[in-house]
């Protein structure tokens, strides 16, 4: 496990919970401030901090350890403890090809947008 990741891992995994650091900070016995220096990466996680990392985000260690923020989450209401967030899960990749499509549709809406704002300030 690459630990240098674990804290922005646990930080991606409290954003999607709509966690504030100080509800995780609290519920795990220590400071906003150092609970911020975990997320941040500039201390270790020892075994017994990442378990209760885990439970104060109502998820477990192997889902945290092998949470990947590349993937896109469709989050919708349900139970599925299995997956660790206690909702379903569906995993999606965008393909590059897609991914530029979309890029270019918003690179012409932005055109757009200021072509049409030029014309209202005449």
């Amino acid at each position: 496990m690459n630990m240098k990741n674990l804290g922005t891992k646990i930080k991606k995994i409290r954003e999607l919970r709509n966690f504030s650091q100080e509800f995780v900070a609290e519920k795990i016995g220590t400071s906003q401030s150092n609970y911020a220096r975990i997320e941040n990466n500039e201390v270790s996680i020892t075994p017994d901090r990442l378990q209760k990392i885990a439970e104060a985000l109502n998820t477990s260690e192997s889902v945290i350890k092998s949470f990947d923020e590349n993937i896109i989450f469709n989050i919708t209401q349900g139970d599925n403890s299995a997956a660790g967030l206690n909702c379903s899960v569906h995993n999606y990749q965008i393909s590059p090809e897609i991914k530029i499509l979309y890029e270019d549709k918003i690179k012409l809406l932005e055109e757009k947008i200021a072509l049409l704002e030029a014309k209202l300030k005449k």
